[in-house]
């Protein structure tokens, strides 16, 4: 937080001169985990759109430590506008994890735009012979440590996906962390691991073509891009829900207002925008124009008060 106000306060020149016909320099959109995950898919096609109306936006993935490595370049860069963040709401649960976190992201980062929400889906490789989430608990109890779930990252919503759904169904479910959604998918595909937790926008593909198989979603509603998926709720296990996952653009704190204004409505704009709306649906998401920075600011305060309950409730931690 001191790093932050100090950094923000020797920029404060560096920021004002920056406000003088906004943007007039390639903008780094950074996206904290590897290409081929859920943010990187996200981010994309805005970005490319959003190189239409503002000027080279460059993505750059920035993956290590469950996202901690690209948020903390994004933390420490200077607040005129030229370094903004593919974030998560997984990235405000990972500093409750964390017994030194690096950043506090409330009071590190600018909250800009909420762009989409998302579904988070239980998946199985074809091994495991279950088709919906009584069957796989009836395995899980037969066959006690069997069930290794891979997740884009340890402390991340998916992990605290996992700790609370073992609970709930009451079999032991083993995390297998990876460095993004995408390398977990490789290795659910290849059957390394038999389950995942993980995006729809990342599932979704290999769900349709037969390669894994889905079992449910977590949260309290089916998805739009996938409504055949019922919710665990649905399944046997009445009152299980967990929070939506979202997804939106960020910067570091003491970003100007002007600015902000600007990429929020370039921002709003782009998802508005037939094309882009297609491929992010496709992809599995909600698009969710129209939200101001408030909405965002309200909405990750929010989220971070329900995962710190969750986070005590399930004795989470990754160290």
């Amino acid at each position: 937080m001191l790093r932050a106000l100090l950094i923000a306060s020797l920029c404060l020149p560096l920021v004002a001169a920056a406000q003088q016909g906004y943007p007039n320099r390639p903008i780094r959109l950074i996206v904290p985990y590897p290409p081929g995950g859920a943010n990187d898919t996200f981010a994309r096609p805005i970005a490319k759109k959003l190189s239409e109306t503002l000027g080279q936006v460059v993505v750059d993935n920035r993956g290590g430590a469950s996202g901690v490595i690209g948020v903390s370049l994004v933390t420490a860069a200077t607040p005129d506008g030229y370094t903004l963040l593919a974030t998560s709401g997984s990235l405000y649960l990972i500093p409750l994890t964390l017994k030194n976190p690096p950043f506090d992201p409330i009071k590190d980062l600018t909250p800009i735009v909420a762009a989409v929400t998302s579904t988070t889906v239980i998946a199985v490789h074809p091994s495991v012979p279950a088709d919906s989430m009584k069957s796989l608990v009836d395995y899980g109890k037969k066959n006690p440590g069997v069930l290794k779930y891979g997740t884009a990252g340890a402390g991340r919503l998916q992990h605290l996906t996992g700790t609370s759904l073992s609970r709930a169904i009451g079999i032991p479910l083993t995390q297998v962390s990876y460095k993004g959604g995408a390398q977990a998918l490789t290795d659910l595909v290849g059957g390394h691991v038999n389950m995942g937790i993980l995006h729809l926008s990342t599932v979704l593909p290999h769900i349709k073509a037969g390669k894994l198989r889905g079992l449910a979603v977590v949260e309290d509603h089916r998805s739009k891009a996938y409504p055949d998926l019922p919710t665990v709720s649905e399944s046997g296990f009445p009152g299980y829900a967990m929070p939506e996952p979202w997804l939106g653009f960020a910067g570091p704190a003491g970003m100007p207002p002007a600015v902000v204004k600007r990429i929020n409505a370039e921002v709003n704009k782009a998802l508005l925008e037939p094309d882009v709306k297609a491929v992010l649906e496709r992809a599995g998401y909600t698009v969710t124009p129209g939200h101001t920075p408030e909405y965002f600011r309200d909405l990750a305060n929010r989220s971070y008060a329900t995962y710190r309950r969750l986070v005590k409730e399930t004795g989470l931690s990754f160290q």
